[in-house]
């Protein structure tokens, strides 16, 4: 049941309580891009994917269960596992060719450089008598 509502959610991007989103994410908009941060603890770099597609940034992984023994009967476990999808709409288009990712201390860090729209060109203008 859980993976049919994670489904949905993702299909259709419903998620817009951000206190039930995972992972929590943080946008900064610069003059030449944007820095994402999202907090993704307890996960290994393999285990993640970033992509980019038109105007949305992807944030995918997957925490697979270890599974542990325990002889004497008794278990506990905070501790989730599952995967998690997170689609992150951008204003204006960004450059895929110099997008950067980097995952330090359970946090996954990826800097996006806006494209310069084709109106912003330079030009020089002739002032005439």
């Amino acid at each position: 049941m859980n993976n049919l509502i994670q489904r949905f959610n993702r299909d259709f991007d419903l998620g817009t309580n951000t206190e039930e989103q995972f992972p929590k994410i943080e946008i900064k908009e610069r003059n030449n891009g944007y820095l994402v941060k999202a907090e993704i603890p307890g996960m290994e770099e393999k285990d993640l994917t970033v992509s980019l597609e038109e105007n949305q940034l992807i944030l995918e992984g997957e925490k697979k269960s270890e599974t542990t023994k325990d002889e004497k009967g008794r278990y506990f476990s905070e501790i989730s596992y599952g995967s998690f999808y997170r689609s992150i709409p951008l204003q204006g288009k960004v450059n895929p060719d110099s997008v950067k990712a980097s995952y330090k201390n359970g946090v996954l860090s990826i800097e996006l450089e806006k494209m310069a729209s084709e109106n912003s060109k330079s030009k020089r203008i002739q002032i005439n008598h």
